[in-house]
This record gives C-alpha cells, structure tokens and sequence, in this order.
C-alpha cells in the first residue's frame, strides 16, 4: 500500500520557517521510532535510521538502530528497505563524504582491533548500485580507549565528531585522516556534546550539548557555533531548536532534524539567520 511519490524529497511540499514533520504517513509514521535523516547528493535516494528497539529493551537502556533506503527509480520513489550493511549489527549516525562514494557510520559490530566490540567509526564505498562490505577507520582516528561516532564531513573531507563526551576534527590530508585535534572551549563545554553537523564550507558547526537532564533529543536544544575569518570558533549559541541529529539538503535550501520520534523539516534560512551580524 506504499502511495506512489514523484518528485523531488519524496513529492512532499518544502515547509516554510514552521518546522514540519517530514513525510507524515510515510516516512514518520505514529508507533515508530525514525531519525537521522540525509538525502543523497542526487537527490535520488533518501536514508533514515529506525529504531527496532522494543519498549523493555529501552527501559534497559538497550538500543538498536537499522539504516533504511527509498530510492527514485524511473520517477517513482520506492517503499524503503534495510541498506544492506545493516541489520545484523547496530547501524546508526550514518552520513555521505563529500562526493557521495561513501557513506559513514557508527556501529558496536565486530573489528580487527578488539575482541569486545565498542561504538567505532566504519564506511561503507559505491559499488555499483550497491555498497562495499563495512571497514573501520584506521587509525590515527581510531583510538582503542574511546567511543566514537556521530560524525560530519566538511566538502574538503575534514571529518567532525563525537569521541567520548567532546568533539573533535581530523583533517583529511594525502588520502587518509590525520591526528584528531580537540574543538576549542567555545564549542566544547562541561557538558558533553554531540551528533555535530559542519557546514560543506566549515562557516558554521551545529551540534546538541546535553545540558539538562538526558533525553533522547538531548538538551536544552540544538547549539551552533560559526567559522571566523580567523579560522577560530565563535561561543556556541542555543538555537533553541529542539531536536537533534542536524543535516541539511544536497542543495542546502532545508535543516532536517530529530524530535521525538520523528523526522522534521524547514527551511534552512532559521539557521542562516542565526550567523552574527559582525560575521555577515
């Protein structure tokens, strides 16, 4: 009974400055659990992840998270299906790198540096139609002592992400990631900080910092900071936006983002219009 869609982001209507739940019905649908969400640089292929945790695993604190596909194949947007290289283990906090030939993400599965697996950073390459087995990242960006993940990619491969409790980033230099370096005072804080988006040009980093209570949103709301001529980072401001897991349309027009359960939309210019007026 999957509804037949053409067009552009599934055939749903761009929302205005009001955010909107995404796909209401088809994508976000009552009962379930669905977040993370990122359209390919095409724009022909929409990834989400879903949760298939039941109700007394979560009051475990037990989580488990799946990568789900719907393509536009022939105009027409397909039901989505589990990716490939998820399901058998923990798949989440996936994003593309810059030219869309691979796809990251974080998972607990087993690795070639511990015998008891911990959330690490792996990809996943284009092969074709589909994706190349799952590798882990080497490292310098590995480290056995921490957990990693939740990650973005800058357009010049730059990566951006969480290990532990702070954010870090790693320069991409001569085809492989060097040192990570930790993100200034400005962006980290006392509170731990998280699910980092970076702009493709690295003018404005968003991420949640989880100073309240933890919920699965996170806290008080989505914080953003801004790139200096300088190259230094501006004190992050509450966007007060509640949500989490930011991302952006190929063609940066609009902010997706985590609330609840579902995945919502809006136009991008609330995020735009954050940026200080001395940095315009």
């Amino acid at each position: 009974n999957f509804p037949i869609l053409t067009g552009p982001y599934l055939g749903q209507k761009p929302p205005d400055k009001t955010p909107e739940i995404f796909a209401p019905g088809i994508i976000s649908l009552e009962g379930r659990y669905e977040l993370n969400s990122e359209f390919s640089l095409e724009g022909d292929e929409f990834y989400f992840e879903l949760s298939t945790t039941t109700s007394e695993e979560k009051k475990k604190g037990e989580y488990f998270y799946v990568i789900m596909v719907s393509k536009r194949i022939n105009g027409l947007w397909t039901e989505p299906e589990m990716a490939p290289f998820s399901g058998e283990y923990a798949t989440m906090d996936f994003c593309f790198s810059p030219d869309g030939k691979r796809m990251y993400f974080t998972s607990d599965r087993p690795n070639k540096f511990e015998s008891e697996p911990k959330n690490n950073i792996w990809y996943v390459e284009r092969k074709g139609t589909g994706w190349s087995e799952p590798v882990i990242l080497d490292p310098p960006v590995y480290k056995p002592e921490v957990r990693q993940g939740q990650h973005s990619l800058a357009a010049n491969g730059t990566l951006y992400f969480r290990s532990d409790d702070d954010l870090f980033y790693a320069k991409y230099i001569d085809g492989k990631f060097a040192e990570p370096v930790i993100l200034p005072d400005t962006v980290n804080s006392s509170y731990p900080e998280s699910k980092p988006y970076v702009a493709p040009d690295e003018r404005f980093l968003l991420f949640v910092r989880y100073d309240m209570p933890i919920s699965i949103d996170g806290g008080k709301g989505l914080y953003i900071s801004f790139r200096t001529e300088e190259g230094s980072w501006t004190q992050a401001q509450n966007t007060h936006i509640l949500g989490s897991l930011p991302k952006f349309s190929p063609d940066g027009k609009y902010f997706f983002f985590s609330k609840g359960g579902d995945i919502y939309w809006v136009d991008a210019i609330v995020i735009y219009d954050l940026k200080p007026k001395k940095l315009k």
